[in-house]
């Protein structure tokens, strides 16, 4: 099934805008805030969820003082 002219036409557009050399360092950085993006959700966001329920110290259910502290 061929895709329609106006999405072929847009393609090569696009295509076009991305081999000029003029955006190369723009769409560099783009490209590295994406895979940073991609990199915190994938690796960091779990490894960091883990950790806190590994070495978390103290009661699970509040860790104040009982005086000073509202119902947990």
């Amino acid at each position: 099934m061929a895709a329609p002219p106006q999405l072929r036409t847009l393609l090569f557009a696009v295509n076009a805008l991305l081999r000029k050399r003029r955006y190369h360092a723009a769409l560099a950085m783009l490209k590295g805030f994406r895979n940073g993006a991609v990199y915190g959700v994938k690796i960091r966001a779990p490894h960091a969820l883990v950790m806190t329920f590994l070495f978390r110290s103290g009661r699970s259910a509040c860790t104040c003082y009982p005086a000073s502290c509202l119902p947990c």
